[in-house]
C-alpha cells in the first residue's frame, strides 16, 4: 500500500515535466506573438509599477530624488563608493535588469564615463528571480563585470526590489540622472529591445540601441556631447 510520501513524490514526478512542457509551450506562444497582446500586457503592468514609485521616489524631471531610497527592510547589496546624491556631482542610475554582460553594457558604460570626469554612474542590479546559490553566482557575475570597469566613479546595487520599482528591458526605465543638488534632469525609458533565442543577435541589437537610450539621457543635461565634457 502507497504511502502518503509515496503519492507525493508521483504527484511531483508527474507535475515536473508537466510544467516544464507547458513552459516551452509557453515560451513558444511568446516568440510566435513576438509583440502582441502578453508583451503588451506586461508592459502596461510595468508601467504602473513604475509610475508608483517614480511618484514616490521623485523620479520625474525636476524633482529632487528621495534617496537613499525608502525600500524598507528589503534586503539588498551595495557595491562600491556611495553615490554623492546632492553633494555637487552629479549622478546617472543605470538599471541593467539582470543583465551583466560586459559586451552589452561596456558602450554605454564608456559613454557616461566620458561624458564628464565628474559623473558618478550606479548600476541597478534586480536579484529577484535569484536566491541561494544562484544569487551568489549572479552576485560574482556583478563583481566581475564591475572589475572590468576599474573605475571609483562607477557603485552598483543589488536587490530583489529594483525589478519591481524601475521594471526592466520590457517597459522599465533604463536611466534616470541628477544633477549636483539631487533634482533629476533626466529619465530615460528602455528602447524597443529585439527578442532572440540567438544570444549573439540580442547582443547586436540591444548594445548599440543601449547606448544611444543612455546618450540621449546625458544629452538633456550636458547638451550634444563631444568627447569629454565637465560639469
Amino acid at each position: 500500500m502507497m504511502t502518503k510520501k509515496d503519492w507525493l513524490k508521483v504527484i511531483v514526478l508527474i507535475l515536473v515535466p508537466v510544467n516544464a512542457w507547458l513552459g516551452v509551450l509557453y515560451y513558444l506562444h511568446w516568440q510566435k506573438r513576438g509583440r502582441g497582446e502578453l508583451v503588451e500586457t506586461f508592459r502596461f503592468n510595468t508601467a504602473v509599477r513604475v509610475t508608483h514609485f517614480a511618484e514616490k521616489w521623485g523620479i520625474k524631471e525636476g524633482q529632487r530624488l528621495v534617496y537613499p531610497f525608502p525600500i524598507g527592510n528589503t534586503p539588498s547589496l551595495f557595491l562600491g563608493v556611495s553615490p554623492p546624491i546632492g553633494q555637487g556631482r552629479p549622478v546617472l542610475f543605470l538599471n541593467i535588469s539582470r543583465i551583466t554582460s560586459e559586451e552589452v553594457w561596456r558602450p554605454a558604460l564608456q559613454e557616461a564615463l566620458a561624458s564628464s570626469p565628474s559623473l558618478h554612474i550606479v548600476l541597478l542590479f534586480d536579484t529577484r528571480e535569484s536566491s541561494g546559490e544562484e544569487f551568489e553566482r549572479d552576485v560574482k557575475r556583478l563583481r566581475e563585470m564591475l572589475n572590468r570597469f576599474p573605475s571609483r566613479r562607477i557603485s552598483a546595487i543589488a536587490g530583489d526590489w529594483i525589478g519591481t520599482a524601475f521594471g526592466g528591458f520590457l517597459g522599465g526605465v533604463l536611466a534616470f540622472l541628477c544633477d549636483g543638488e539631487g533634482i533629476v534632469r533626466a529619465v530615460q525609458f528602455y528602447p524597443d529591445l529585439k527578442l532572440s533565442p540567438s544570444w549573439e543577435d540580442e547582443v547586436k541589437d540591444w548594445r548599440p540601441k543601449l547606448q544611444q537610450a543612455v546618450k540621449r539621457a546625458l544629452e538633456k543635461f550636458y547638451g550634444k556631447l563631444s568627447g569629454t565634457q565637465g560639469r
